[in-house]
């Protein structure tokens, strides 16, 4: 059993796993490393991240890959962090920073890093233990800790996948974000990664693109609640963002990675 994939038009993220049998809106399938479908709710949500963040390791990911993967993920922050445009009098909200990557790389007034798993945290204190003014908290994406209009920037890359309600997840972006804030989201590419994926293992490659890291042949499905879309990114933001950039990465024609910024309107 795999993912009820939707069409990209559709107004929501297709989900993972049979949705029949789904009786509350905050529950999703979740196909598990040994094939079994189980239901993921907002009980259990915090405990079920923090599991596959110890299991699939995104710091490894970025840096223990092959060179191939390694250099998309680099090519992935760098294009974030243009697309932010941080300057040293401004507040950064770093949402689902995981290991601390984009925050290493930024400099600005205020710095923040919010994340849901206590395992990416850690990673991210001993990746930014030289810079002791950028905050770390532990919170919900989806209730975040932060009065209205506190931040000029917003990063949320690799981030509504894995939400249980990523239409809440960007109301509260808009919510924590001043008027005329620059908002930057990354969503993967799945359709592309997949067929690559196949590829690869046809090939008797898998072992030079995944390096170091032991790469899983269901990880997307396993870790990913939903699959978001371009199309369904730009049509969910439309009432509060203004669309003013997208990108792919590594190119426009080979996106593993689509990047969409947008200005917060108010």
């Amino acid at each position: 059993v795999g993912k009820a994939r939707q069409d990209q038009q559709s107004e929501q993220p297709a989900q993972v796993g049979p949705r029949e049998g789904v009786e509350s809106p905050g529950s999703h399938g979740w196909k598990a490393p040994n094939g079994t479908i189980e239901l993921i709710d907002r009980e259990r949500h915090e405990s079920w991240n923090d599991e596959m963040a110890r299991l699939y390791d995104p710091d490894a990911f970025i840096t223990r890959s092959g060179l191939a993967i390694r250099t998309v993920e680099a090519l992935r922050l760098r294009r974030t962090r243009r697309s932010l445009g941080c300057g040293h009098s401004e507040s950064v909200l770093d949402l689902g920073c995981g290991a601390g990557h984009l925050l290493s790389e930024l400099s600005a007034r205020r710095l923040v890093g919010v994340d849901l798993s206590q395992a990416m945290l850690a990673q991210a204190g001993r990746r930014l233990r030289g810079r002791p003014e950028i905050e770390l908290l532990k919170a919900d994406a989806e209730s975040l800790p932060f009065a209205a209009d506190s931040f000029d920037r917003v990063a949320c890359s690799e981030v509504l996948e894995h939400v249980l309600s990523p239409e809440r997840v960007i109301a509260e972006i808009h919510r924590v974000s001043r008027p005329g804030a620059r908002i930057v989201f990354t969503i993967p590419n799945e359709g592309l990664i997949n067929l690559t994926k196949r590829v690869v293992v046809a090939l008797g490659l898998k072992r030079v693109i995944a390096g170091d890291y032991p790469m899983s042949d269901d990880m997307l499905d396993a870790w990913h609640l939903s699959e978001i879309s371009q199309s369904w990114l730009v049509a969910a933001c439309a009432r509060r963002f203004h669309l003013v950039g997208r990108w792919g990465v590594p190119s426009p024609l080979l996106a593993y990675h689509r990047v969409l910024a947008f200005d917060s309107v108010k």
